[in-house]
């Protein structure tokens, strides 16, 4: 014969995290709604700033990359003008 399980407490689909949340004045709403718009302007502005860094470094690198590509070339193809080169 298979064990069953014991039958113990049921979950509620309420998560109990806001139980009277169809009771909250327009204010309230309007305040929550406020709090939630400047927190994800926050989020946005700091992952711009993130961005922006990450982009900086990465310029740097290129920059660097071609500096030395251009370190390996001979120096009068270095001094030459592009349209020469070309």
């Amino acid at each position: 014969m298979p064990l069953r399980k014991s039958e113990g407490k049921r979950r509620s689909t309420d998560s109990g995290v806001e139980p009277d949340r169809g009771a909250l004045s327009q204010e309230k709403k309007d305040q929550r709604i406020a709090l939630f718009l400047s927190d994800f302007d926050q989020q946005a502005k700091e992952n711009i700033q993130e961005m922006k860094k990450e982009l900086d470094s990465l310029l740097q690198t290129a920059e660097k990359a071609l500096t030395v590509e251009l370190l390996k070339m001979p120096v009068a193809i270095r001094k030459m003008k592009r349209k020469d080169l070309l």
